[in-house]
């Protein structure tokens, strides 16, 4: 499946791209351990990756969020190459967001000192976007283009190609996560897991 960035691991250590993953919170003997994601465009000039840790904070939220929409924003590092987006950081909804079963508007309190102390200490820095489709399908609304193209042409975030992830389904069930970046004034892009080389 297209954009799918969930992967299986069928125990032998082959990876399986699955478009429905069971959640690691349903019942632990039936669930096939995770991985770290890595995902690019078809021509290889954005990549995304998320370590397992990462992406079990991520639906963590989802789940103690239930039926309403949450998020937060993604911070991390790109590689020496520029192509690829590390992810270190996954944040929670601020306090102020504002959420519903089809709606998330991500407020901005607390998000400045926490990006200020992630820079001071380790460097690292805003890369774009995180949320969740609950019981949904992980694909940006005509809202979520228009923010996140909001987001690329903001002078002040000096994020000119933000990284919006989004999972949709149930965390507790069969859920799928997808990752979309926004260049500037462009279409945006969809990442796919590739497979190991």
């Amino acid at each position: 499946m297209n954009g799918t960035i969930a992967e299986k691991t069928d125990g032998v250590g082959e990876m399986n791209i699955a478009g429905m993953v069971p959640s690691p919170f349903a019942e632990p003997s039936r669930c096939p351990r995770m991985s770290d994601l890595l995902l690019w465009s078809r021509d290889r000039k954005f990549g995304l990756s998320l370590n397992e840790t990462i992406l079990l904070e991520g639906l963590k939220e989802c789940t103690d969020s239930g039926s309403e929409e949450t998020g937060g924003i993604l911070v991390g590092y790109y590689t020496p190459a520029h192509d690829c987006a590390v992810v270190t950081a996954l944040g929670g909804p601020p306090e102020d967001s504002i959420r519903g079963p089809r709606l998330y508007e991500r407020g901005t309190k607390g998000i400045q000192r926490w990006i200020s102390r992630l820079w001071r200490e380790q460097r690292h820095f805003y890369l774009g976007e995180w949320h969740y489709h609950p019981g949904g399908t992980p694909v940006p609304s005509p809202d979520d283009r228009e923010q996140m193209q909001k987001l690329s042409k903001d002078r002040n975030l000096k994020c000119p190609e933000p990284i919006l992830l989004i999972i949709g389904g149930n965390p507790r069930g069969a859920w799928i996560a997808k990752a979309y970046v926004f260049p500037v004034d462009k279409e945006y892009v969809a990442l796919t897991a590739m497979g190991r080389r």
